[in-house]
């Protein structure tokens, strides 16, 4: 027995009520849950995205900076290198100052021995002639006052440059 209750069938009411609660729910969500669902989906998503801006911008001043880094301490032993090249220079110049100087003064130093020895043979040399010439006027005295032959002259004179 088939009972047909027409418009107001049972399941066309069920049909029709779950289809008027499915929209209501649709409009309740949509009104107040997936507004603010999407739009925190948004704003995460865009903090994510300017996360990741930022990342890469770190990422690439740090790559500057590291260039910055190897071109400052490339700099940096270049200076180095300079200022020991300078050092060295500047100390080799000052150690040949230094010889030359060295050297002047043994020049010096022999320069004015030399002129001391000079100096104290010419000394040596007046003195051998002033004894010389007295040992010769002491041995003219001495011939004239005995005034001997030749034999006692020889004698005399050998005598005399003995005691020399």
């Amino acid at each position: 027995m088939t009972e047909r209750y027409g418009l107001l069938d049972p399941e066309k009411i069920m049909a029709i009520l779950l289809w008027a609660t499915f929209f209501c729910v649709l409009f309740i969500l949509q009104k107040f849950a997936w507004k603010p669902i999407l739009a925190s989906l948004k704003q995460r998503e865009d903090y994510i995205r300017k996360s990741l801006d930022d990342a890469d911008k770190i990422k690439a001043e740090l790559a500057a900076l590291e260039a910055s880094k190897a071109k400052i301490l490339d700099e940096a032993k270049d200076k180095g290198n300079t200022i020991i090249e300078q050092s060295r220079k500047t100390g080799n110049e000052l150690a040949a100052q230094i010889e030359q100087r060295a050297k002047r003064n043994a020049e010096e130093i022999i320069s004015s021995a030399h002129q001391e020895i000079e100096g104290e043979r010419e000394r040596v040399r007046n003195a051998l002639k002033k004894e010389s010439v007295q040992t010769a006027v002491s041995l003219a005295e001495k011939i004239l006052k005995e005034n001997l032959d030749s034999e006692k002259n020889k004698n005399l004179i050998n005598q005399a440059m003995k005691e020399v």
